[in-house]
């Protein structure tokens, strides 16, 4: 990314333009200089006409390009779409700029009394006009070719970050006899660096990460697959939740830019307990909904990875019971913003998660979840990548059946992203508002 930015810096196209222009020149040259007679002497003259006119036009379109209209559109905060003949007038009124100032050079040095007669003002008229068309052309048609150029390359990384994404982010989900765990993923436009990862981690215990990387993009998402290789990694240690957040901490601080950070949660879950401990490095709550409509937050932890080495992250422990369920999402759900820009907000994630019935499937409710989401974009297009994970602790008389099922969700699971969300029904009519505790003493 540097090379390209010093090879598009403004100087380098200014010492393109000495060589150019006698280019430029040529033909021009041979144009006028046969209209004036065919010989070598008129075809010398009309090339150093030619010459002046190629670099008092060139430099005001240089000067145009990156001097003028970069502070035009830093001004301008409401960043309209204008016609296209609207952003073909700057460079028509430039090329006249250009003509009429090298007309005064050549008055001043080649020609002196160039200007004194009709003739040489109307051949100073068709100067201008044939070298403000054709220039305005070639540079808008420079122009519109490096922003298609721009284009394809941004579009060829969204595609190759879209690629990691999905080779990260799970589709199928472990069969538990107690747990049920499911996750859900759309991606924004510009990829982000969303991520979840459930990881065996021993004899009926787990690892269950979700984490928001900083950024968009290729390095968003390759940021993403560090965070799930170390996860990995350590997912059968005997480090606790805290440790593991602290050593992918230092990896990411020591490896990667300054500017690349992400919110990590990560809890290990024992199933056969039905005990959770978890270390929350800067991510929205988790929520944990009871069974008697009672909440509970999941903080402690520490602040974001990947900014400050050395962090001493805490642990939080929490005791699960049959019927709870454990919310998880990233920014995109809350911060989801309708055509007014009014925001989804916690309260309404909450409220219609509590309306839903506790027997639904994680699937399920998270389908649902994702629909009422949807409705309050209302067609706007996401801004962020919206991803989200619900942990069911099943019913002990479900619990018999329950690995059966969940083998059958695993096959009828489909990709992330790629999703049939089923109608909202009577969802949004949420049940009344609990307090929400939080684990921190």
């Amino acid at each position: 990314m540097a090379q390209e930015e010093t090879l598009q810096a403004p100087w380098r196209g200014l010492l393109h333009l000495l060589w150019r222009a006698p280019l430029f020149a040529l033909p021009f040259a041979a144009f006028f200089g046969t209209l004036a007679g065919a010989r070598w002497p008129v075809y010398v003259q009309a090339y150093e006409f030619s010459l002046v006119f190629s670099y008092c036009i060139s430099f005001s379109y240089w000067a145009l390009d990156h001097l003028v209209l970069p502070r035009l559109r830093a001004t301008d905060t409401r960043r309209r779409q204008s016609a296209p003949w609207m952003r073909l007038l700057p460079y028509m009124v430039t090329g006249l700029f250009g003509s009429g100032l090298a007309a005064v050079i050549i008055h001043l040095t080649l020609a002196p009394g160039f200007l004194g007669s009709g003739q040489a003002v109307a051949s100073l008229v068709m100067f201008s006009l044939l070298f403000t068309v054709l220039g305005t052309s070639l540079a808008y048609a420079i122009r519109s070719y490096r922003q298609a150029i721009e284009r394809a390359r941004a579009e060829q990384e969204m595609a190759m970050a879209r690629r990691i994404q999905r080779g990260f982010l799970l589709s199928q989900f472990p069969a538990m006899p107690r747990l049920e765990v499911h996750a859900l993923n759309v991606s924004s436009r510009e990829v982000s660096g969303d991520f979840y990862d459930v990881v065996p981690a021993g004899d009926d215990a787990f690892l269950l990460a979700i984490a928001d990387v900083a950024g968009k993009g290729v390095p968003a998402a390759l940021l993403s697959s560090m965070l799930q290789a170390s996860l990995r990694t350590q997912a059968n240690t005997v480090r606790s939740t805290a440790q593991i957040v602290g050593t992918i901490n230092v990896m990411i601080e020591r490896s990667t830019a300054p500017e690349q950070f992400a919110t990590l949660f990560v809890a290990r879950v024992d199933e056969s307990r039905l005990q959770m401990s978890y270390c929350n490095a800067g991510h929205n709550y988790p929520i944990v909904f009871r069974r008697d409509g009672s909440q509970v937050a999941l903080d402690r932890g520490g602040t974001v990875v990947g900014i400050v080495d050395g962090v001493a992250y805490e642990e939080g422990t929490i005791a699960l019971e049959p019927g709870d369920r454990v919310l998880f999402y990233t920014d995109g759900i809350s911060e989801a913003e309708d055509p007014r820009g009014d925001l989804y907000g916690e309260e309404r994630l909450y409220a219609l998660l509590r309306s839903l019935p506790g027997d639904l499937s994680a699937r399920a409710a998270l389908e649902r979840v994702l629909a009422g989401v949807r409705g309050h974009l209302a067609g706007a297009e996401a801004g962020d990548d919206m991803t989200l994970m619900l942990m069911r602790v099943l019913e002990d008389e479900a619990a018999p059946a329950s690995k059966a099922a969940a083998a059958a969700r695993s096959v009828r699971a489909a990709g992330p992203g790629s999703l049939d969300v089923p109608p909202m029904g009577s969802a949004r009519a949420a049940a009344p508002r609990p307090t929400t505790t939080r684990t921190r003493p």
